[in-house]
């Protein structure tokens, strides 16, 4: 299940445990275990699903670190590239005004 359809899953139940509480459901022992119960539940999944977001985040920082270093070694390598083409290009344009022309 993704973060998403999760969160709004917890949402739902927070808004039913409300809705239940609000309805002036009779409080007994038993029942106000079980809304404390569920309370708990809800707030070791939202810990559960930080902790989750925080370390996707992470990875996410990882792999974008790892593809920075790769894009500059590509990058370093094109740039080198570029040069030695353009030395070799001004260098036959130099050998080319040189030459006499025969007529």
């Amino acid at each position: 299940m993704n973060s998403e359809a999760l969160f709004l899953e917890l949402v739902q139940r927070i808004e039913t445990l409300e809705t239940n509480t609000r309805a002036d459901v009779e409080i007994t022992a038993i029942g106000i275990t079980l809304v404390l119960t569920e309370l708990a539940d809800l707030r070791a999944e939202i810990a559960n699903q930080r902790t989750e977001a925080r370390q996707d985040f992470a990875a996410l920082g990882d792999e974008l670190g790892g593809l920075r270093w790769h894009m500059n070694d590509h990058f370093t390598a094109l740039h080198h590239e570029t040069l030695d083409w353009l030395i070799t290009l001004q260098q036959l344009i130099n050998l080319a005004r040189q030459e006499p022309t025969h007529n």
